[in-house]
């Protein structure tokens, strides 16, 4: 004859409870791995594009992106090349600006010339202005490389100028655009002083691939 045991069968049951309940934590577990491996998965892309969000790229941007720009401020006998490096932070943006002259075989190294952070909400340097209202720059049937160059994974905008004028006139802009940023330049472009530019005759441009690392 079995006996029936109240003091067994609520052992049993308070077992099978804990064995529930440690299925309902490792279930609970393995959801929230999951769902954290989506949203980094979902992180990890970017859907920046260069050609649609230049004019805006400090909000399309995202913290996996690094746009890279070239520019030639070579004039007549004078080579000068700066490049500048974009990157996003969760709080802010960093321009990092490097510049090297190639007019004598002396010191023709590349060079930084500032590195700073801005608020991701910036309005001070309105580069992206500077981008938009130049953007018929983008066409040349003439040229192969502009004398600005922004690349971003692989995808390269060129900005052109048609004559040594159009040149002096788009350096000046570009000048005035980048000292927003960088007010410590007040009279010149790193090598070669504005009025130089602004007095020099129409002569033929050299076109230049400028260097990407």
């Amino acid at each position: 004859m079995l006996i029936f045991s109240p003091t067994s069968f609520i052992l049993n049951v308070l077992r099978n409870l804990k064995n529930l309940l440690n299925i309902l934590i490792l279930t609970l577990i393995l959801a929230s791995c999951k769902k954290e491996t989506e949203s980094k998965t979902e992180f990890s892309k970017s859907d920046f594009n260069l050609k649609t969000d230049l004019t805006d790229f400090k909000k399309k941007m995202t913290e996996l992106d690094t746009i890279k720009v070239w520019f030639n401020h070579s004039v007549c006998t004078y080579q000068g090349y700066e490049r500048i490096e974009i990157t996003k932070f969760s709080d802010s943006i960093k321009v990092r600006t490097e510049f090297k002259e190639e007019t004598s075989d002396e010191n023709n190294n590349w060079y930084l010339v500032y590195e700073k952070r801005i608020p991701i909400n910036d309005t001070i340097w309105k580069i992206e202005n500077f981008f938009k209202r130049n953007i018929e720059r983008q066409k040349s049937e003439e040229k192969e490389y502009g004398t600005l160059q922004i690349m971003h994974n692989g995808i390269k905008i060129h900005y052109f100028t048609k004559s040594l004028i159009d040149l002096n006139m788009f350096i000046a802009d570009f000048f005035e655009t980048m000292r927003e940023l960088h007010p410590e330049n007040k009279n010149n472009i790193y090598g070669i002083e504005i009025s130089e530019i602004e007095n020099i005759q129409d002569i033929e441009i050299k076109e230049t691939e400028l260097e990407t690392e």
